[in-house]
């Protein structure tokens, strides 16, 4: 088997559905699909046996954004107004790749504010509803 690597960038990370649709690739300088999977312990049977434990999946949308509050169409404004509510989302590694990942996810704000005389950057995590999935990128 031969290797392959991708390189991250350019492209895309998208929040929101048609008509409130907010672009975050701009303001993102990282970007990743964190899976976090529980498994219970087997019970042990009479017979000798094992039942195997009950597995869980979840899923989050985690990376790095620069602040832009103040900005016309800022992110982190308009993730501090929409906190808690549920949207679609896109995530696209690698245009070149033409591979997206989406799925519903909840937004939450992130961090305002930063050492004086820099360029203020806050980590963000966000919880996906159910399982995302992998497509065909498009555009």
């Amino acid at each position: 088997m031969s290797t392959n690597v991708i390189t991250m960038g350019p492209g895309a990370l998208t929040i929101g559905s048609a008509g409130s649709l907010q672009n975050f690739a701009g303001q993102c300088s990282a970007c990743r699909l964190v899976p976090s999977v529980d498994t219970d312990d087997p019970i042990a049977v009479l017979d000798g046996g094992e039942v195997p434990g009950d597995r869980s999946e979840s899923w989050s949308l985690t990376g790095t954004l620069l602040q832009d509050l103040g900005a016309t169409e800022s992110t982190t404004e308009w993730l501090f107004q929409h906190r808690g509510e549920q949207h679609p989302f896109s995530f696209t590694p690698s245009t070149a790749a033409g591979k997206t990942i989406s799925g519903t996810l909840v937004v939450e704000a992130i961090e305002i504010g930063g050492d004086v005389k820099t360029k203020p950057t806050s980590d963000f995590e966000f919880q996906l509803v159910g399982a995302p999935t992998i497509g065909t990128a498009s555009g």
